[in-house]
């Protein structure tokens, strides 16, 4: 098992530039590339698999430079969205077919084709054409025509876009427990946050030919650093401010809804800056409280019931948050209908502090 390392790879093609890209991915760790379409991250998968040559910069897997090489000597393999399967061969050949033409001996093939099929619970379709398979059976099948030449890293280029919704996420827990028993590097391209979030032991965020940030889903959600991180890993909701400290470690933001207190998070912010709330960090109070610091009054616009939460759109002055109240929380309390008045608070550590849009 080998680190990759992209050391300032760089890509220009017509109007679109890739900036430099630094970036270390552990030996068998799940990394995701997420974010919108165009911005960069099929470019970055297509420059690690050898389907596109870099501008600058050098890709290294272990000690080994593999910039220039041509795909097949990479030992990268890449599971493509469409899956690219040999309609005309069995499934057993499919998988078989790349070890063919590296002229391995016939037992050889016949056993790691075996142990690969076992793998991803595909045995019992060894001779069914691929017209016969499901999307999932299917797409289990181009996962292990790739795993049976055991690679250092596997490319998955948004592998599960082509599946309905349910059997999307049967089949990413079946990849990741498939990417914990083989041991490889798994590196996905995806621009579904929740997938990233599921599957990912790190993940980088990209807008516009730039990583924005790296970090594992629970730091990218938490912890974002950029406002554009921010909302697109997750909804939030937003109050602008001025920022002031009142005391070492705590702050206050002043806004047109009010003054409100948050903890000091090691940035450098300007004074203009954003607080940003979770829809299920914030709380939902059928009635005011005195001893909360953080409160807001509103009014009910619309409720959905969404089977583990309900989520409420509620408007405080000219502002509409998004508050998720879970299921089992929401039982214990009074229901609520459009139009009740209701209270928002959170605690002072759930706001995220970041520099409004536009400032550094």
């Amino acid at each position: 098992m080998y680190e990759l390392r992209c050391e300032s790879l760089a890509k220009s093609f017509g109007s679109f530039a890739l900036q430099p890209l630094d970036l270390t991915i552990q030996p068998g760790e799940f990394f995701s590339l997420l974010g919108p379409s165009g911005c960069g991250k099929t470019t970055v998968l297509r420059l690690l698999g050898g389907f596109e040559q870099a501008s600058s910069g050098r890709i290294m897997l272990g000690e080994r430079d593999i910039t220039r090489l041509p795909p097949h000597k990479r030992n990268i393999h890449t599971v493509f969205q469409r899956y690219a399967l040999f309609p005309h061969l069995s499934v057993f050949e499919n998988v078989a077919f790349s070890l063919r033409l590296k002229g391995l001996a016939r037992a050889e093939i016949q056993k790691r084709v075996d142990e690969t099929m076992a793998l991803t619970e595909i045995s019992a379709l060894a001779d069914r054409r691929i017209h016969q398979l499901s999307g999932g059976q299917a797409q289990r099948v181009a996962l292990a025509r790739a795993l049976v030449d055991q690679p250092a890293v596997l490319l998955l280029d948004e592998p599960f876009s082509a599946l309905d919704p349910s059997l999307r996420i049967r089949v990413r827990e079946e990849v990741r427990a498939i990417c914990k028993k083989v041991g490889a590097t798994f590196i996905l391209v995806t621009h579904d946050q929740e997938e990233a979030l599921q599957l990912s032991d790190r993940l980088a965020v990209m807008k516009e030919g730039r990583c924005l940030q790296v970090g594992t889903p629970k730091a990218i959600y938490e912890d974002p650093t950029d406002a554009f991180v921010a909302s697109f890993i997750g909804p939030v909701n937003e109050i602008r401010g001025e920022l002031s400290e009142i005391q070492p470690g705590e702050w206050t933001v002043a806004s047109s809804m009010g003054t409100f207190r948050v903890k000091k998070n090691g940035l450098a912010l300007p004074r203009d800056v954003s607080m940003l709330l979770r829809p299920e960090k914030m709380r939902l109070l059928r009635q005011r409280s005195n001893t909360q610091e953080n409160l807001l009054e509103g009014e009910i616009l619309d409720l959905t019931y969404l089977g583990s939460r309900t989520e409420y759109t509620i408007r405080t002055g000219n502002t509409v948050f998004k508050v998720s109240e879970a299921e089992m929380e929401r039982q214990k309390k009074r229901l609520l209908n459009q139009r009740d008045r209701v209270f928002l608070t959170w605690k002072t550590e759930d706001a995220i502090l970041l520099p409004q849009s536009g400032q550094k």
